[in-house]
């Protein structure tokens, strides 16, 4: 299971919505893998993403790539906007053969094409199956898409709320808000220009 996983949204949304999580396996081969991640944040750098980094050295907001590559990482995360550039990333970390687990995740059929047009089987496939339970009390469904973007939780509906209403009376523009919530998340998995799109349509 992975925090990347539970995503919501209409299929046009989220094709412009690609997460990849990079990380060693505790026990198996978790010694002596920060230089492997190292190398893997130096792939990454050479494509065009919208957020990056982890919860130990912190996301694009409060790091950059090269500080990565210098650091001790135990996992990497990288938001894509288009399958160009996962693409691309992918087409290289199989080339560099680090041994490390990578985890996409995306729409099921976009991730698949991916892999299959690179010659690669993926190992496991999960699924969301959505929420049971007492769904009255969650948020709004607009606010449900923006704040699973962060896989824990440190995006609060609340404060959506309060910036869709400050955009509204003209006190930020979207994508200053889109920002603001995307610092909060410290993995790195928030997609600031979707959370823009879909705070736009919000109001």
């Amino acid at each position: 299971m992975t925090h990347t996983l539970h995503r919501r949204g209409e299929e046009k949304s989220l094709k412009e919505d690609y997460i990849m999580l990079v990380m060693p396996a505790q026990g198996f081969n978790m010694e002596g893998s920060e230089e492997k991640l190292r190398k893997v944040f130096e792939i990454i750098s050479h494509y065009k993403v919208v957020n990056f980094g982890n919860a130990r050295n912190g996301n694009s907001h409060r790091t950059t790539l090269d500080r990565l590559i210098k650091a001790d990482n135990r996992i990497a995360h990288a938001v894509f906007q288009d399958r160009e550039n996962l693409l691309g990333c992918l087409r290289e970390l199989k080339e560099k053969d680090l041994g490390i687990s990578v985890v996409i995740s995306g729409l099921y059929g976009s991730v698949v094409q991916c892999c299959q047009s690179l010659g690669l089987k993926p190992h496991t496939v999960e699924h969301s199956l959505g929420t049971r339970g007492a769904v009255e009390k969650l948020p709004r469904a607009g606010v449900m898409e923006i704040i699973t973007m962060c896989g824990h939780a440190m995006v609060s509906p609340n404060l959506v709320e309060s910036l869709v209403e400050e955009v509204r009376a003209n006190k930020r523009t979207v994508e200053e808000a889109s920002l603001e919530l995307s610092r909060l998340c410290d993995c790195g998995i928030f997609n600031p220009p979707r959370a823009a799109k879909l705070m736009g349509k919000l109001l």
